[in-house]
């Protein structure tokens, strides 16, 4: 079952004001609280403190991955920070295009080396 959000209830409540002949003030209160509803969704939002510590992690991954490549644990290592992190970190960075993944064969392990 989808969730109803406040806004789905808004415009419930409006439809059945308008389709019983509610007196306009009513429904113009519900289509205001509707518009406010719709305002603060497309207000611009400022990105959390882990989101900006996020990008400047995958810029430093970008400016420093050696040229030969690097594990996810030496990544880490080198950041200070958790391998899962990194890792999520680097599959957005692959994502993006900015790094490639090289799977490893036998014991080698993959690597991630700069997109060219």
């Amino acid at each position: 079952m989808a969730r109803v959000t406040k806004r789905d209830m808004f415009v419930e409540i409006a439809n059945a004001l308008e389709a019983n002949g509610a007196p306009i003030e009513m429904v113009e209160f519900v289509d205001h609280e509707i518009a406010l509803i719709d305002k603060r969704k497309s207000a611009p939002r400022k990105p959390s403190k882990n989101q900006v510590e996020n990008e400047n992690l995958k810029a430093q991954i970008v400016d420093e991955l050696p040229t030969e490549g690097a594990t996810a644990t030496e990544i880490a290592n080198g950041l200070e920070v958790s391998v899962q992190r990194t890792s999520q970190l680097l599959r957005q960075l692959v994502d993006a295009g900015l790094v490639t993944r090289v799977e490893g064969k036998g014991k080698t392990k993959t690597q991630f080396v700069l997109a060219e």
